[in-house]
């Protein structure tokens, strides 16, 4: 009788933890061309938007790809992270993509990367690693080219950890125009200047209660995806709030866009005056949507530019702007998909409970 007891709930909790993991980490990377073609990652696929609107997968892996970065060349990086469950060992690595698609890595698969080492470069070509380190400990190290490191930020045991592999790692990063480093951290935000100052953008933001957020989340946000215009505004992806925010220099906040119930921003960029929103969609934790892209156009009109469904395939894109397939109809669906859920738990629950119970009751032979 135990060991189904321990089975039933084994099962319920691998279930919750999947489906918490999946929601909690998402991909953020979303970096736009010269050219206005937008690279995107739904964690395992790369896909790029062409010219004429169109989705195409680039490459698909079993590993995870959270963040993307772009050069000026057009030469995309992708910071890529695997788990071994045989040896409990992370790895990670970093490739490089060229616009005609030649692939290579630049760090091969590695459970000990060089310290410090990351997708992001200043204009010197120094490096920046941020993370989270114990007790949720900002930790930011910079890599010369030569491979000489600085903690710019955090504590000796922060760093000891870090070098210990234990993985925590923040969300977004962006570089600004004044060469300062953006970045997101739990349910903040904040900017490292060149001098070495520490500014936060926003900090601790909580779910609120009109944001219609049902799909599990905690009662504080999870911030993802940054980016940084030419004024030196930044452009935050508030994933428990389903919303983009957006932060001027002089700290005020302001929300620029809130997507529909069911899907959340997890990542941005920027070009020009356009801004490019990475989401992913879910019903519920146990029903993932898919992943998809719109724009907001300075005079803010939102256009979805591709949808990739949960089976990995791409859709079309609507003509329309906000409006579209996943308004107030879809809503009623969801809610109706959500009462399935519970009665079906409810079955599955009982049905568990009374195989126990008969268990423990049945008469010993």
């Amino acid at each position: 009788m135990r060991s189904l007891a321990i089975t039933v709930l084994a099962v319920l909790g691998l279930s919750l933890l999947t489906a918490i993991g999946a929601q909690a980490h998402p991909s953020w990377g979303i970096v736009v061309d010269r050219q206005g073609q937008v690279y995107f990652s739904d964690l395992k696929t790369i896909w790029k938007i062409d010219a004429q609107g169109r989705a195409v997968a680039l490459r698909t892996s079993d590993n995870h790809v959270h963040d993307l970065n772009i050069d000026e060349t057009g030469n995309l990086y992708g910071a890529e992270n695997s788990y071994e469950p045989s040896t409990k060992r992370f790895f990670s690595a970093i490739w490089k993509m060229t616009p005609a698609g030649d692939f290579s890595y630049l760090l091969a698969p590695t459970d000990d990367p060089p310290e410090g080492t990351s997708i992001w470069k200043d204009r010197d070509g120094n490096m920046y690693h941020v993370g989270y380190y114990p007790e949720r400990e900002l930790l930011i190290l910079r890599r010369t080219p030569g491979g000489e490191v600085t903690v710019l930020a955090g504590s000796s045991n922060a760093a000891r950890e870090y070098r210990q592999g234990v993985p925590y790692s923040v969300g977004g990063i962006a570089f600004g125009t004044d060469g300062a480093l953006y970045f997101t951290h739990g349910a903040s935000a904040s900017k490292l200047a060149m001098t070495g100052a520490l500014t936060q953008l926003a900090r601790n933001l909580v779910i609120e209660k009109d944001s219609g957020n049902k799909s599990g989340a905690g009662s504080q946000t999870q911030l993802f995806g940054i980016a940084v215009d030419a004024q030196g505004n930044a452009f935050i992806a508030d994933y428990g709030n389903r919303r983009v925010l957006k932060v001027t220099p002089e700290g005020q906040t302001t929300t620029l866009l809130r997507a529909e119930e069911n899907w959340f921003p997890t990542g941005v960029a920027m070009k020009g005056s356009e801004l490019y929103i990475l989401e992913i969609g879910q019903r519920s934790p146990y029903e993932p949507i898919g992943t998809r892209v719109r724009k907001l156009s300075p005079d803010g009109k939102v256009t979805v530019l591709a949808t990739v469904g949960a089976n990995g395939k791409a859709a079309s894109a609507p003509s329309s702007s906000d409006e579209d397939s996943s308004g107030q109809g879809s809503e009623r669906k969801a809610e109706s998909r959500r009462l399935l859920y519970l009665v079906l738990g409810a079955v599955t629950a009982v049905f568990a409970l009374t195989i126990i119970v008969w268990r423990v009751r049945r008469p010993s032979a």
